[in-house]
């Protein structure tokens, strides 16, 4: 028991930094944005709203991956479903959703953001998707939880695993990302900020860029990620 609650106890610890450096970077504003990490059968994520200099770790909140609430006094984010799906892929161990800027002007314009040089390359050879509009019913009844769907929907239309991208656009909305770990969720986040700001600038200065060709996005992708990858010690 005593273990256990010392597992948590780190969880929350560190689910409350990766929030706090979420909040003082230039991906959100004010309390906008959220970040989880898995914890055993569930994740712990960040309470809805509150002001993170003004709380402390103990207020982070564990959650089953049924919806019920194990530990914590606040309630969840209000984008806590959208996390909880996205943890049915056993592959990912943390989420973040932010509202950055190019990335979520790209997300309202209804458009992904296409792999147009080696930078894109060296985090995904594919376009950082954009999902479906969900329909009224949907954004009525379980808006959150259906949210999550379409972006589990959206990337399994591709044929690619989720770990295969950095993230997605959720169209009208915003960027969630995800990764191995909760850090590297947030590395993600950045990730996708970076590229949209970037595709924005090479569209602006040549409209008629194109995609770059499949063997040098594979090439970079792969001496990072690949199975005979050789980038770094």
């Amino acid at each position: 028991m005593i273990y256990m609650s010392d597992s948590l106890n780190n969880a929350k610890r560190n689910v409350y930094k990766v929030n706090s450096e979420l909040q003082n970077s230039h991906l959100v504003i004010q309390n906008f944005g959220n970040a989880s990490s898995r914890f055993l059968n569930g994740f712990v994520i960040k309470p809805s709203g509150i002001i993170l200099r003004e709380s402390n770790h103990k207020e982070m909140v564990q959650m089953d991956l049924e919806g019920n609430k194990l530990d914590g006094d606040l309630n969840p984010s209000s984008d806590e479903p959208t996390h909880r799906i996205l943890y049915t892929d056993k592959d990912i161990n943390g989420v973040v959703h932010t509202h950055s800027k190019y990335a979520t002007a790209f997300a309202q314009a209804n458009l992904e953001v296409p792999n147009l040089g080696t930078t894109h390359s060296d985090f995904s050879k594919y376009s950082i998707f954009v999902t479906e509009q969900l329909d009224k019913d949907e954004v009525v009844n379980d808006y959150e939880l259906n949210t999550g769907k379409k972006i589990i929907e959206t990337i399994k239309s591709k044929g690619i695993s989720m770990l295969e991208t950095p993230g997605i656009l959720s169209i009208r909305h915003g960027v969630f990302s995800w990764g191995k770990t909760i850090e590297d969720a947030l590395k993600n986040a950045e990730i996708i900020e970076y590229l949209a700001e970037l595709c924005f600038i090479t569209r602006n200065l040549n409209p008629s860029s194109e995609t770059i060709e499949d063997f040098i996005s594979s090439k970079h992708f792969n001496r990072k990620h690949g199975p005979n990858k050789y980038y770094g010690q």
